[in-house]
């Protein structure tokens, strides 16, 4: 199974260490039995820090994608460490050097790719180049709900949502901008390759077992229609 799975830049907190190792044992024995993996990594905390400052500055929005960017290739190469030597050893910078990696049959870890463009649609992306069976967008939250569950205590979990309604929710922006979705782009590329894609959090990562084995999950699953 060709699995690319899309972890937020929430994990890489100090406090986080136990669930990232949970993640790379998850993927080390998975490997063993046959799946291949992309890792896509968000930038996180440090990154908003970075962007933060640069906007301050009144630096452009352009060097503040640039520095997110590099921020997320930071935490790629943490996943990349600790898979050892089943991941391609150099982080792509591109969808050329991408391609290269994944020919390597290895694991490949990356994180943003260019200005203007979310690591959600980078999930996408390379989703789509390789064929992927599966894509897994393990976020903060336990899937997509019908508003932000941060904010909102009696928000509730859509255990199945269409592309053409998470696409609505997501234009007319009805969730806080801290509440993580696809952004416009992921979602034209969704709709048009018709991958197989699930919503987990990923501070729980059994359930990237389980939607692997096909058991039921905690999550939100997206459907064509």
């Amino acid at each position: 199974m060709k699995v690319v799975l899309k972890l937020t830049g929430k994990l890489f907190d100090e406090e986080n260490v136990e669930t990232l190792l949970r993640h790379t044992q998850l993927i080390k024995d998975r490997v063993v039995r046959g799946d291949k993996f992309v890792v896509v990594c968000g930038g996180g905390r440090i990154a908003r820090h970075y962007i933060g400052i640069l906007r301050k500055l009144g630096i452009s929005e352009g060097w503040s994608d640039i520095t997110g960017i590099e921020i997320s290739r930071i935490n790629a190469s943490i996943i990349n460490a600790l898979l050892g030597d089943i991941a391609y050893k150099y982080i792509p910078r591109d969808i050329e050097e991408f391609l290269v990696a994944w020919s390597s049959g290895k694991v490949v870890t990356l994180g943003g790719l260019q200005p203007g463009q979310s690591t959600n649609a980078v999930a996408m992306i390379v989703s789509e180049l390789i064929n992927a069976d599966l894509m897994i967008n393990a976020t903060d939250v336990d899937g997509v709900f019908d508003k932000d569950p941060k904010e909102y205590p009696d928000a509730k979990l859509i255990p199945r949502i269409s592309v053409k309604e998470l696409m609505k929710i997501v234009k007319t922006n009805t969730l806080a901008g801290s509440y993580e979705l696809f952004d416009q782009l992921a979602l034209t590329i969704a709709e048009r390759s018709k991958i197989k894609i699930y919503f987990i959090n990923a501070f729980k990562p059994d359930n990237i077992t389980r939607v692997l084995e096909g058991l039921n999950i905690i999550g939100t699953e997206i459907i064509y229609t």
